[in-house]
């Protein structure tokens, strides 16, 4: 078998649009944490902000779950409350891995689906981390609205995102700032090559454009709660009674 970093040169050299299969499946948590900065501290501070919001019996989804690593985070953060968790992804490869992590938790599900076509269920928090800046932003307002929808009142909504910045200045310096912390892992060409390869499936947009979104779909005062150059973090919460 091949070590992680022999897989993980491979599929940076590959052409083509970047793809969450098999190979990616198999040395992504490790490669994830090597793209986004701070990436451990997100998955803590999202088990502590799940601390707060839920309780006995409640329904967590985590959209684009991957290999599960928020639902393990979130069940790490809560051992003694009874919580049911549902991932979703369109990446069968990814599920496997995410089935195999969690076979030891109790009320784990998993669904190969598209967010654009997936019934939610009423819940008290949904997660989506990373997972909208893959999603074509012309459904992003829809989907945006199923989760508000399902949402109970007092629930809240987690959204990690990849940003730009409306300057272009703004936005190269901070991109700059971002492969420099990359070198730290990846060669230039490297970065470059897979920067070519996401640029016709990742739509980041604004933080401002992002915060807009949400108040769109009804969510009041989505709080800032982690920021590192061009990822952010919002926590967006549903009123408890609805808007008439």
């Amino acid at each position: 078998m091949e070590s992680s970093e022999a897989i993980e040169k491979i599929i940076l050299s590959r052409d083509g649009d970047w793809e969450f299969d098999h190979q990616v499946s198999l040395v992504f948590d490790d490669h994830v944490r090597k793209s986004i900065p701070c990436y451990n501290d997100i998955q803590e501070l999202i088990g502590i902000l799940s601390k707060k919001i839920l309780s006995q019996n409640s329904l967590v989804y985590d959209l684009g779950t991957a290999t599960g690593e928020i639902i393990r985070s979130i069940h790490r953060a809560n051992p003694n409350t009874k919580i049911r968790y549902v991932g979703v992804d369109k990446s069968v490869s990814m599920l496997k891995v995410a089935r195999e992590k969690c076979r030891t938790m109790k009320q784990v599900t998993f669904y190969n689906q598209d967010l654009e076509t997936f019934t939610f269920k009423p819940a008290k928090l949904i997660v989506a981390a990373f997972t909208f800046q893959f999603i074509k932003t012309e459904h992003r307002p829809f989907i945006l609205e199923s989760i508000y929808k399902a949402l109970k009142p007092n629930g809240h909504f987690i959204l990690c995102e990849k940003i730009s910045y409306a300057d272009a200045a703004e936005h190269d310096f901070f991109v700059n700032v971002h492969h420099t912390w990359k070198e730290n892992h990846f060669t230039f060409e490297e970065i470059r090559a897979k920067k070519e390869r996401l640029k016709h499936i990742m739509q980041p947009l604004t933080l401002e454009e992002n915060m807009a979104l949400l108040g769109q779909a009804n969510f009041e005062h989505p709080q800032l709660f982690f920021k590192w150059c061009n990822f952010a973090c919002i926590l967006a919460k549903k009123a408890m009674v609805d808007h008439l």
